[in-house]
């Protein structure tokens, strides 16, 4: 992701509205002045890789992660990759938080991540971990499928955003 599209979308107003935009129709549900910084390097520790923007969101009642990836091409293994983002934020946390164990009945924070693509061809490769793995008959039901949050930002299909500026970044 460039400085100045980061920047932009790092912005509260901006950053949920992409969130607003996938989740409810543009409806402004979740609200900027619950956000707060993450650290971007939440996955450095197992993979080279860092995410583009993470927020957290705390209203009095939700702690929830958010996260921005922007894809500039189409990369077959996204689905994997968002996963292991996820999985690695949810380790983390636990070893922050609770050092030993998680109690019993604990809840942890929901990680949403949402890919916004930008590049020019439609994307084509796998949004479902299914569409990666060969699952063998029989096993349909144990398997623990992961859906890609994709926005294609350059395609046919409107978005609202609720937000006036964001709604002219999708736009463009």
């Amino acid at each position: 992701m460039d400085i100045e599209s980061k920047k932009f979308l790092g912005q509260p107003k901006n950053f949920v509205s992409i969130f607003n935009a996938l989740l409810f129709d543009g409806q402004l549900v979740l609200k900027p002045e619950y956000l707060k910084d993450e650290n971007s390097e939440l996955v450095m520790n197992v993979s080279s890789k860092h995410v583009d923007i993470i927020k957290r969101y705390e209203d009095g009642t939700y702690l929830d992660l958010f996260v921005i990836e922007s894809q500039s091409y189409v990369d077959p293994s996204m689905a994997v990759r968002v996963m292991e983002y996820e999985s690695v934020a949810r380790m983390r946390y636990i070893r922050q938080c609770f050092k030993q164990h998680v109690p019993m009945h604990t809840r942890l924070p929901m990680i949403l991540t949402v890919v916004l693509y930008v590049g020019e061809s439609k994307w084509n490769a796998a949004k479902r971990l299914s569409e990666l793995e060969i699952i063998h008959p029989g096993f349909e039901d144990m398997f623990n499928e992961f859906k890609l949050n994709l926005i294609e930002v350059y395609t046919n299909h409107k978005y609202s955003t609720g937000e006036e500026a964001t709604q002219e970044f999708f736009d463009l």
